[in-house]
């Protein structure tokens, strides 16, 4: 069977880059489901600086931290601590997000939280989490693999 060539530094990190810019974009389409949902019918009956809390806040904060691990990957700083914070940043905001909506997915489908609506508003946080904890314990390029 042939096998593919190890992987390169530099195509590691141009993977890596890409993983990254996909956070960014999730944390940035974190932000959007308050002001989404209605244009397509999907409301909720929640203030608008709930909204802000629990979706602005968190999203803008992992937009800019996965922008910083970005610029520290494109560094060749992979495994700097600032790159490394940032993530952590991002798994944090993602885990904030999902933590504030775990009360709105368990009541899903009662009058005020319809299901379209729940799922609109909650699915960003778990995924931003899992996709920056996913990036926080990768292997590294040269780490070996069993």
């Amino acid at each position: 069977m042939p096998h593919d060539p190890p992987p390169t530094a530099d195509s590691t990190r141009t993977s890596l880059e890409r993983w990254l810019i996909a956070l960014a974009a999730l944390a940035a389409w974190s932000i959007v489901p308050p002001y989404l949902g209605p244009l397509i019918g999907l409301e909720l009956d929640v203030a608008s600086t709930v909204e802000v809390v629990d979706h602005v806040l968190p999203g803008l904060c992992a937009v800019a931290a996965a922008y910083i691990a970005l610029v520290e990957v494109r560094r060749g700083q992979t495994d700097s601590f600032r790159a490394l914070a940032a993530l952590g940043v991002c798994a944090l905001a993602g885990l904030f997000q999902t933590v504030t909506h775990a009360t709105l997915v368990l009541d899903a489908g009662g009058p005020l939280q319809p299901v379209g609506s729940v799922v609109l508003h909650a699915t960003p946080g778990p995924l931003l989490l899992g996709l920056s904890l996913w990036l926080l314990v990768r292997p590294q390029s040269g780490d070996a693999v069993a």
